[in-house]
């Protein structure tokens, strides 16, 4: 069987398919709000030690109680995933793991902090509306969210926030073709030429963003196929006429080593690369709780920084706590992240700069290109506006939905 295929229901890409129009993300909420409520008893098991782990407690040291909530409650955008892996840094071995989350001290801060999984576990919600609705799985309403900045732009109406630090400098977002049947897809010319060949892009949604982008840019609509939910089979079998979505850090590893009938050499292009050069791993907090959080974020922030630091630099202790989790059955039986898979995402993020420091590497890990985020509203509020969608902010700008005021500009990776 394709490895895909077990995983057919994997939602990491659901990052990226919140559609356009406020009905439908409306009617995505109300769903998930009504959604089943079989996952929300958690079964409980405890991690290798309840106690902080001896790296956290001497390496997250600011106080940060009666100045941050506590718990610290996080959402993420996925299941754990090395994509995470700062998150988890902060608490490190030292976790309890329920069905979806997964809380312990953050160091000696004197609070605990609890990251909820996301896809399942929180009904495949847009990454914004949890922190508005709550979670409809786990019954909280997180205090931190996990998201996409072309999502934040496009709900800076319904569900407005503020991404305050960057765990990835550059969207991991691919498109992955055949080296044999295809040359080259570096360029959008090179897209609309392969689809004038009867080439088809499996895609989460028509109406995802960076889909709608390279509609707008002249790729035909006809090319693309939506329902892409991490299955690789009509990939792996569709004779190279195929060019798959995915994730540098996740499916063309699948491709290449664990899926059977595939497990060959395959060529990927960064979404990025086309001009739509998107932030994927933003931490963010609602614009309504802002000036509440700002006192909490100023402290809290530069612990992220570090924290996505030490992971980068060594991962080992977090990856094995990932493998823990996802193989222990307190995410979803398709989704694994074995130490080999692990290590090859830290690798594919260091290769092509995925997790680095901003300002082409002159600048802190984790900062926020405004002039960047405000092309990519140029690039996505035509489209919003030709659609009629009515989640979004008239006039949105890059401050509205991101911002570097927590942001220490000395945290950066060595080298």
């Amino acid at each position: 069987m394709v490895q895909g295929e077990i995983q057919k229901k994997k939602g990491r890409n659901a990052r990226k398919v919140a559609t356009w129009g406020g009905a439908s993300v409306a009617t995505a909420a109300l769903l998930a709000a009504c959604g089943s409520t079989s996952s929300t008893t958690a079964t409980t098991a405890a991690s290798s030690s309840s106690s902080t782990s001896s790296f956290q407690a001497t390496h997250f040291t600011t106080n940060l109680k009666g100045i941050c909530p506590d718990p610290l409650v996080v959402q993420t955008n996925w299941l754990p995933e090395p994509d995470h892996g700062a998150l988890w840094e902060l608490i490190g071995s030292a976790g309890t793991m329920h069905q979806y989350t997964y809380t312990g001290p953050l160091g000696s801060t004197g609070i605990k902090m609890e990251i909820i999984a996301g896809g399942p576990g929180d009904n495949y919600l847009p990454e914004p509306t949890a922190l508005y609705t709550g979670n409809p799985v786990v019954r909280v309403t997180p205090d931190l969210g996990m998201g996409s900045l072309d999502t934040a732009i496009q709900l800076s109406k319904q569900f407005p926030v503020v991404g305050v630090v960057s765990l990835q400098e550059h969207d991991p977002l691919v498109l992955i073709s055949d080296p044999k049947t295809i040359p080259s897809l570096a360029t959008i010319s090179d897209i609309i030429a392969q689809a004038n060949k009867g080439v088809h892009f499996y895609v989460s949604s028509l109406q995802t963003a960076y889909v709608q982008y390279l509609i707008a840019k002249g790729v035909p609509e006809s090319a693309f196929i939506g329902g892409y939910a991490g299955d690789l089979a009509k990939f792996a079998t569709g004779g190279g006429s195929i060019v798959q979505q995915g994730y540098a850090t996740s499916e063309v590893y699948n491709l290449e080593h664990t899926t059977p009938v595939w497990d060959k050499p395959v060529n990927f292009n960064f979404i990025s690369s086309y001009g739509m050069n998107d932030y994927d791993e933003v931490i963010e907090v609602p614009k309504t709780k802002l000036s509440a959080m700002s006192a909490c974020l100023t402290k809290l922030v530069p612990m992220i920084q570090q924290a996505e630091v030490d992971y980068i630099q060594s991962p080992g202790t977090v990856n094995t706590v990932l493998n823990k989790f996802n193989s222990g059955g307190f995410g979803a039986s398709y989704w694994s992240t074995s130490p080999a898979y692990s290590s090859a995402a830290v690798a594919v993020m260091l290769k092509y700069d995925l997790v680095g420091n901003s300002q082409g590497g002159a600048g802190p890990i984790g900062g926020l290109n405004l002039t960047r985020v405000s092309q990519n509203i140029s690039s996505l509020v035509p489209i919003y506006a030709s659609q009629q969608s009515t989640t979004y902010m008239s006039g949105v700008t890059a401050s509205d939905v991101a911002t570097n005021q927590f942001i220490n500009s000395s945290i950066k990776l060595p080298g």
